[in-house]
């Protein structure tokens, strides 16, 4: 139904004369992102973080499979985010908190004195705290499953019936919550 691809593109042009390769660096670098070094003679730069197989274990959406890759030239800058959502719900939080984030790297290089490192990391916590509410939803979901699939294992013999209710509950019940959370964003 949805793609594990999440795309997202900035440009900017910045006003003063300074060294926008060093604040990009400086950035993503700071925010706990690899920068690629790439053996051809393009001017892009590009940073990575995370894995398919972390994205399964970390409530942080920063630390999800991404690749970024930001063009310069003169003071015109132009980013591409690639984010992987896969083994991921993305929440209507997790897509702000992106959001938010990249925002954060245009103000970094066009504002002075702008604490990036706080801000990020105050819209992490929020968007950590919003999403163990899903958890509670997941648990909810997974009794209403589990709870038929109970009877219905004791009259078939067939236990693991039990755990297969129990995690369908709790995905259903996810997604819906989920999905009526992104409907309210767009109202």
């Amino acid at each position: 139904k949805k793609m594990a691809l999440i795309i997202k593109k900035l440009e900017f042009t910045v006003s003063e004369d300074f060294d926008l390769n060093e604040k990009t660096l400086e950035y993503f670098t700071k925010s706990g992102f690899k920068q690629i070094v790439s053996n051809s003679t393009e001017k892009k730069i590009r940073f990575e973080r995370g894995s398919i197989a972390s994205n399964m274990w970390t409530f942080n959406p920063l630390k999800w499979k991404s690749e970024i890759e930001i063009d310069i030239n003169g003071k015109e800058v132009k980013a591409i985010f690639n984010i992987n959502a896969a083994g991921q719900m993305p929440t209507t939080k997790d897509e702000e908190l992106w959001e938010t984030f990249i925002a954060n790297y245009q103000k970094y290089v066009c504002e002075s004195n702008f604490d990036f490192l706080l801000e990020n990391s105050e819209n992490l916590k929020s968007t950590k705290s919003k999403n163990l509410k899903y958890v509670g939803w997941a648990v909810i979901g997974g009794l209403i499953g589990g709870t038929p699939s109970i009877f219905i294992a004791q009259l078939t013999g067939i236990d693991s019936i039990i755990s297969i209710g129990a995690a369908l509950g709790a995905v259903v019940f996810l997604m819906i919550k989920i999905d009526g959370d992104k409907k309210k964003r767009v109202l």
